[in-house]
């Protein structure tokens, strides 16, 4: 769950630095860079965001350059931890994303004296010791002792012209042109700057020089890989008018819902999931981790509501240890990097037993898209903070489009309409109800213990409400089904307990109500974030009522989310923290 950064060209180090900015979601509690000048390996690292590198990183005129930015899987985050990692000799300069499993026994294997806690330093150590008479041979042979994830660029001081690569689980990507060559973690860092990239494949290699890219395969034969075009990825490295990502972010749900609109109703990506595709299927597994878990859950509500298909929902992380799915198992997969490793495994898995594979991801490039028989983008565009806004309410949209599809192709029923128009509105609508949220994130703040709960689709939107305020605010909260509370969570409350009830189904609606008074009677507090309309014997069992937008009832689980979404963040920042930067966490989560 790192970034790394390859440069040969002019202004090496401060191009190397400003592509490594990009990849910042990738890992923000080190960062280093390391340069060749005058024979002569020059490494700089430093603690936290990458601005501290840009303070510390004197002006040099190299033509090379590697650069990393770290989220520490293993020691913590220091100096001496912080990559590139180096040989004892001093040669060789080394930067990694991902995990090397055996590095321990690999250092009792060659007897090993690292000076960090780091695998990577390990892995430049074993590099460095293999016998072969040049670096590419010496990659390769290293490469198949490692058990893990990789992608790793390194340098020689006695080559100040060539960077090797090399791949495994971990994305890497490359590009070059008559002036330059960059190597990146992605090809978001290409944008404006070259015309066409390669994807290196697992077990590929590449040495790059100026203008010039040499593939091999691991038994170091040259292969030839074919470009593909950077196209229009989105440069979203810019916060317009905000302060944080995170608040740019989840205010283009709206120009999602609206993209996704468009591109579902004009062109025709649904077009390959036929009765051909979908014979004899009789279930279907979502997969997921994390927020993408969560639309799991969304989806195999959405698809059972239409379908007399059993649909359910797993852990990634879970589902490689569970019941295997066989050929009449539709396994649908969500992640929005596309690179989640948990998901890539159990993807694997689902490709062993014949199940047929779907993707919704939001980088049309990614490592599941590409492996899966069909592929549904998002069109979120880059979510740059760590908290998935935009991202997860785009997985809804497309799935709400996609369960609506199946039963079109099901049941032959030509006149459905797949794609409901009214989801720009919807979440336009929902964004700007925002202020009344102020009074919330007050109650939010006076209190120690939060509790949001649900029923239905809103348990599942009162799960993910709870994962956005625990990991950017610390504040640690739960998420119940409302029926729930009393078989043992009541315990927790006391005074100092807010509950947060979403209520957006008048069939439960007097049941939450019910649950909230149990929340009254032992002194706790009491939000309803609702769009139904409340009595005034109603609006007297809570302390207070947060209303948005009215919305159809198939799409309260769009638009619920949204105002939850907001109210982490502005709880966040009242707090005097970084949404977009929550400790501990990285974006893209390449590392099982």
């Amino acid at each position: 769950m790192c970034g790394i950064i390859g440069y040969i060209g002019e202004d090496a180090s401060n191009i190397a630095v400003s592509s490594l900015k990009k990849l910042e979601y990738r890992g923000y509690d080190s960062s280093g860079i390391a340069t060749i000048l005058n024979n002569k390996i020059e490494i700089t690292k430093c603690v936290g965001e990458i601005a501290n590198l840009e303070k510390a990183l004197a002006p040099t005129p190299c033509t090379i350059a590697i650069a990393h930015t770290r989220w520490a899987t293993h020691g913590k985050a220091t100096k001496e931890n912080a990559h590139p990692h180096q040989n004892k000799e001093k040669t060789l300069a080394l930067v990694h994303n991902g995990i090397i499993e055996n590095f321990e026994q690999l250092k009792k294997q060659y007897n090993l004296k690292p000076t960090s806690q780091t695998d990577t330093e390990i892995a430049a150590l074993v590099i460095s010791k293999q016998p072969q008479a040049n670096n590419l041979a010496k990659l390769i042979s290293a490469c198949k002792q490692f058990v893990g994830s990789y992608a790793f660029a390194l340098i020689d001081k006695n080559q100040p012209s060539t960077i090797y690569l090399a791949k495994q689980k971990s994305p890497l990507f490359v590009a070059t042109n008559k002036n330059s060559c960059l190597a990146s973690s992605d090809p978001i860092c290409f944008c404006g700057k070259y015309k066409n990239y390669y994807t290196l494949a697992d077990n590929e290699f590449c040495v790059m020089k100026k203008g010039e890219l040499l593939f091999f395969n691991k038994n170091q034969k040259q292969i030839k890989k074919k470009p593909q075009n950077v196209g229009g990825f989105e440069n979203s490295a810019n916060k317009n008018h905000y302060a944080f990502f995170a608040e740019k972010e989840v205010n283009q749900t709206p120009e999602v819902a609206e993209k996704i609109i468009k591109n579902y109703s004009q062109t025709n990506y649904l077009k390959n999931i036929d009765a051909e595709f979908l014979k004899n299927i009789n279930q279907i597994h979502l997969i997921g981790c994390g927020t993408a878990y969560h639309a799991c859950l969304m989806g195999a509500s959405y698809l059972e509501k239409k379908l007399a298909i059993p649909a359910s929902a797993h852990i990634a992380s879970e589902y490689i240890y569970s019941k295997s799915p066989n050929k009449n198992t539709l396994c649908i997969f969500l992640s929005q990097s596309g690179e989640t490793a948990d998901t890539i495994l159990s993807l694997k898995k689902a490709k062993q037993n014949r199940a047929k594979t779907l993707a919704i991801v939001n980088v049309p490039y990614s490592t599941i898209a590409k492996q899966c028989n069909i592929t549904l983008p998002c069109f979120a565009g880059a979510e740059i903070a760590v908290i998935s806004t935009k991202a997860y309410t785009s997985m809804l949209c497309v799935l709400k489009i996609l369960s609506s599809h199946i039963s079109k192709v099901i049941t032959n029923k030509k006149q459905i309409n797949c794609v409901p128009s009214s989801l720009k509105n919807i979440t336009k609508k929902s964004i700007n109800s925002f202020p009344g949220l102020n009074k919330l994130k007050k109650l939010v703040l006076e209190n120690e213990k939060i509790i949001f709960l649900g029923k239905n689709e809103d348990y599942i939107t009162a799960q993910e409400a709870s994962l956005k305020l625990k990991e950017i605010t610390y504040i640690n909260s739960i998420a119940l089904p409302s029926g729930e509370l009393k078989h043992g969570s009541l315990a927790l409350v006391d005074s100092k307990t807010l509950a947060i009830f979403i209520s957006t189904n008048p069939k439960t609606h007097q049941k939450n109500l019910s649950s909230a008074s149990e929340i009254k009677a032992r002194g706790g507090k009491v939000a309803m974030l609702t769009n139904l309309e409340l009595s005034k014997a109603d609006r007297k069992k809570v302390d207070y009522v947060y209303s948005f937008a009215k919305t159809p009832a198939s799409l309260s689980s769009i638009a619920s989310i949204i105002p939850l979404q907001k109210l982490a963040i502005s709880v966040c920042i009242a707090k005097g923290l970084n949404p977009d930067k929550p400790r501990n966490l990285a974006k893209s989560v390449t590392v099982e």
